[in-house]
C-alpha cells in the first residue's frame, strides 16, 4: 500500500510540474484512442449504417442519462461532426468528475471549446489523490488521458513505473477485464503520444497475452461473456492485431451472438470491434497456455460450455467441470501432458510430434532430474511448482537423491 501511494503521489507531482508546459492547441494535440485509421473506418460505419453504428446511434438518442454519456456524446461529434452533440458532450463535462470521460470531451471536442470552457474544464478535473482507492491500472490510464487532454507535457514513465505496470498485469490484473482494458487504453494512447512501445519491456507476456486472456475464461463466461469481458477482449486486439493470439482472439470476439445490443458497451464496441481485421477459429487453438515466469497456466479439454478447465497459479488451482481425481491422475489437454508428481519419481506418457508434458504438485523452485537425448539433466520448478518437458524427455522424472521423498 506504501509503494502504491508513493506512485500516485508521484504522478500527481509529475502532472503539476508538466503543467507549466506551452499549452498544445486542438490541432497538435495528440488524439486519444481516434488514430486516423480507426475514425476512418468509424465513419465508415456510418456511412455503411452497419448493425453496431446504428446500435450506438440509437443509444446516444435515446439514453441521455447514461454513466457513459460523456464518452458517447464525444464520441458521437468525432464521427459525425454533430455540433450540438458535441457542445452537449461539453456540458455534461462541466456537470461530472468522471477524469476519463472529461478527458476524451476534452481531446475530442477541443474544435468546439471557447478558452473559457477549456479553463473550466481543466479545473474541474478531480486530482489523483480522490482515487486511491482505484486500481492502479486505471489511474495510471487517467492520468496520462488528462495530461493529453490538458494540454501538458506528458510526464514520460519511469523505469520503475514501467516496471509496476508490468508488474501488475503480469501478477494476474489481466484477469479482471475493468484492469485490462484501462491497461490497453493506456498502452495504445502512450504509444501514440511518446511513439514508445511499452510492452517492449517484456514480449513474451504480451505475445501470450491475448491467447491467455481467452484461456483463462472459464467455460461460461467463454460462452456468455458480460460486456465488460468482451470490450477488454476487442480493445486487447487493437492493441496488436498481428499477434496470432489476437487473431484467435478475433475469432471468438466477433461472433454474432456476443454484438452487444444495448447497455454500455454498446459505443466502445463500435469505438473497437473492426470487422475488417482477419479472425481465426478459437476452436482451433491449441487449448491451454503457460507462462513459466509468473508460474500460471490455464487449460481446458474443449471449447464447449461443459468443457473441463483449469488454472494453477500460485495463488492456488481452481477447475470446473473436470473430473473429481483428475490431480492425481495425467489430464490431457490438447497436446498438452499435466503429469502430476505424487512420488519420488513420475513416469510420462508416451508424446510424439509436438506434444509437451508440463510437471506440476512440485514445491517451488524444486529440482528434479531426466534424461533427453541421452543425457541426465536437472532443472527446476517454476514459482508454483510446474515444470514444462519437451517431446524429447523421455521415461521418468525423479527428485534428486538426497531429495527422494
Amino acid at each position: 500500500m506504501e509503494l502504491r501511494r508513493l506512485t500516485v503521489a508521484l504522478l500527481t507531482a509529475l502532472l503539476t510540474l508538466s503543467s507549466a508546459s506551452h499549452a498544445q492547441t486542438a490541432e497538435d494535440t495528440p488524439h486519444l484512442l481516434l488514430t486516423p485509421q480507426r475514425l476512418r473506418r468509424l465513419k465508415r460505419d456510418r456511412t455503411r449504417q452497419t448493425v453496431r453504428w446504428t446500435n450506438f446511434e440509437n443509444r446516444v438518442r435515446t439514453v441521455p442519462d447514461s454513466p457513459e454519456r460523456g464518452f458517447e456524446l464525444a464520441l458521437y461529434y468525432a464521427v459525425t461532426g454533430d455540433r450540438a452533440r458535441g457542445r452537449e458532450a461539453i456540458e455534461w463535462a462541466l456537470q461530472h468528475g468522471d477524469r476519463r470521460q472529461v478527458a476524451l470531451v476534452l481531446n475530442w471536442c477541443g474544435p468546439l471549446l471557447s478558452d473559457d470552457q477549456r479553463k473550466q474544464l481543466t479545473a474541474h478535473i478531480p486530482t489523483v489523490a480522490v482515487f486511491l482507492n482505484a486500481p492502479m491500472l486505471a489511474i495510471d490510464r487517467d492520468s496520462y488521458f488528462v495530461s493529453i487532454a490538458t494540454g501538458q507535457t506528458p510526464p514520460a514513465n519511469t523505469e520503475a513505473q514501467t516496471k509496476t505496470f508490468i508488474n501488475d498485469l503480469q501478477r494476474g490484473a489481466f484477469s479482471d477485464p475493468t484492469q485490462l482494458y484501462a491497461a490497453c487504453e493506456f498502452l495504445m494512447a502512450y504509444r501514440t503520444a511518446e511513439r514508445v512501445d511499452l510492452r517492449e519491456s517484456a514480449v513474451r507476456f504480451f505475445s501470450d497475452l491475448p491467447t491467455e486472456f481467452l484461456l483463462s475464461l472459464k467455460p461460461d463466461k467463454a460462452e456468455h461473456p458480460d460486456w465488460m469481458t468482451h470490450i477488454a477482449a476487442l480493445a486487447l486486439i487493437a492493441v496488436d492485431p498481428n499477434l496470432q493470439g489476437s487473431q484467435f482472439l478475433q475469432g471468438w470476439a466477433m461472433e454474432d451472438r456476443q454484438m452487444i445490443r444495448e447497455g454500455p458497451g454498446v459505443a466502445y464496441e463500435f469505438l473497437w470491434a473492426d470487422p475488417y481485421l482477419p479472425g481465426v477459429g478459437y476452436q482451433n487453438l491449441d487449448p491451454w497456455v503457460y507462462d513459466p515466469d509468473a508460474g500460471r497456466l490455464f487449460a481446458r479439454t474443449d471449447w464447449s460450455p461443459e468443457a473441463c478447465w483449469i488454472g494453477i497459479s500460485n495463488t492456488g488451482v481452481e477447475d470446473e467441470h473436470c473430473p473429481s481425481n483428475w490431480q492425481n491422475t495425467i489430464a490431457k489437454f490438447g497436446h498438452l501432458s499435466l503429469v502430476p508428481m505424487t512420488a519420488k519419481c513420475a513416469e510420462l506418457p508416451e508424446r510424439k510430434g509436438n506434444d509437451l508434458a508440463i510437471l506440476w504438485k512440485l514445491p517451488p523452485g524444486q529440482a528434479v532430474t531426466f534424461t533427453a537425448e541421452k543425457r541426465e539433466h536437472t532443472a527446476q520448478a517454476d514459482p508454483s511448482g510446474m515444470l514444462r518437458l519437451g517431446g524429447n524427455v523421455k521415461g521418468k522424472v525423479c527428485l534428486p537423491r538426497e531429495d527422494k521423498r
